[in-house]
């Protein structure tokens, strides 16, 4: 895998390469974990801290559907919800300007209408009240009329999943998956030795409020004092996750190890965790947009010319996770594109500059190439092994 952690290394500008970069790929007969790079820039009063398989990493989005989508997939294979539930049923401060039409399905598939993104920390700091804000909060579109990707879905998938067990998010997440499985992973913020930096600042979110881009708010920086002038390790750098809903939320906060993913990927995709027929039901493509499964992403790639579905997701620190439907194949990893490239916050009234960084479907690309990699590998040993025999 060397050559596939370089390239990530290698992603973007001179000064836009991620510092840190490991990737994990687990096949039929076989599980390879690299790291290389930093997990911590060392400076002029600290030697640093090399990146390693063992570090936790910020999953950002990828909590999406390592934590509430999986959790989901529990509770339908239980019988405690279904998909075509209404969000009313359990929230019922979620109602009115057509949201009493919103079901699970709707806000997993990202076509309940809600608006992409709000900055709930601006408004308030208390987790019980973040969630009602997000439930009054107008819908953007009409249910069911376009794909619109919100993290505002994710987090009433996570309110729901508290409604229905009575237990809180991550004591949830233990329960229903993390427990089963014997992972480590877990919400934050978690010890800061532990992990892997996964971002300078708060630059990044702040700029997006100050500039209004891609989401127009109407708020201004100043109305906020939490801003965090520090890099970022062993707490969530999405700022909802860290300001408004102490770390738990149902779209990020998840810190996990590239090895819990494999375990975790294994399990979904091998009947461990839920039955087949849950992960068919999972897995279907969204007619409004076919790339988008139930809380999953979905692709088809080639693997030496032969179509392979791909379950996946990427998180904003620069992670992703995926498994095969038809191959024993699951990849994870992350490039921590945000850390060593977005720098502190500006000073006192200067603008929010623009910072380029490396894309995560690139780093999803140089991961699932990892992956193809590594299925080649595998089938050229199988080959050789008969051919000797």
């Amino acid at each position: 895998m060397t050559g596939h952690l370089e390239q990530l290394l290698g992603l973007g500008a001179p000064d836009a390469h991620p510092a840190g970069a490991v990737i994990g790929v687990r096949t039929a007969h076989s599980t390879a974990v690299a790291a290389d790079g930093w997990a911590v820039l060392p400076d002029q009063v600290s030697p640093g801290v090399r990146m390693t398989p063992q570090l936790l990493l910020d999953l950002a989005s990828v909590t999406k559907v390592a934590s509430t989508t999986a959790q989901l997939m529990r509770l339908v294979a239980a019988g405690h919800l279904q998909l075509d539930d209404l969000v009313r049923s359990f929230l019922p401060g979620f109602h009115g300007d057509g949201k009493d039409a919103v079901t699970l399905r709707h806000l997993l598939t990202h076509t309940a209408g809600l608006q992409p993104w709000w900055p709930l920390y601006l408004e308030t700091t208390d987790p019980h009240e973040a969630i009602e804000r997000v439930q009054a909060l107008p819908l953007a579109s009409p249910v069911g009329g376009a794909w619109r990707y919100s993290d505002l879905g994710l987090m009433l998938a996570g309110a729901v999943i508290e409604r229905v067990t009575t237990l809180d998010l991550a004591a949830a997440y233990r329960a229903l998956v993390a427990g089963p499985l014997g992972l480590t992973s877990g919400f934050g913020p978690v010890a800061s030795d532990s992990a892997a930096a996964s971002a300078d600042s708060d630059a990044y979110e702040f700029r997006m409020v100050d500039t209004g881009i891609p989401y127009p708010v109407p708020f201004v920086v100043d109305q906020f004092d939490g801003w965090r002038d520090r890099p970022l390790r062993g707490e969530p750098n999405d700022g909802n996750a860290a300001h408004a809903l102490g770390g738990v939320a149902g779209h990020a906060g998840l810190f996990s190890t590239v090895d819990d993913l494999l375990t975790l990927g294994s399990a979904l995709r091998g009947n461990e965790l839920i039955p087949a027929g849950v992960l068919d039901e999972f897995a279907q493509p969204t007619p409004l947009h076919p790339e988008q499964a139930v809380g999953f992403r979905r692709k088809t790639i080639d693997a030496d010319g032969e179509g392979m579905t791909v379950l996946h997701h990427g998180g904003f620190t620069g992670t992703s996770f995926g498994f095969a439907l038809e191959k024993e194949l699951v990849v994870a990893g992350a490039a921590t594109r945000l850390y060593g490239t977005v720098g502190p916050l500006p000073s006192h009234g200067a603008p929010a500059q623009e910072r380029t960084v490396v894309t995560v479907d690139a780093i999803q690309t140089v991961l699932l190439d990892a992956a193809i990699d590594a299925l080649r590998t595998e089938l050229f040993q199988t080959t050789t092994q008969t051919e000797e025999q």
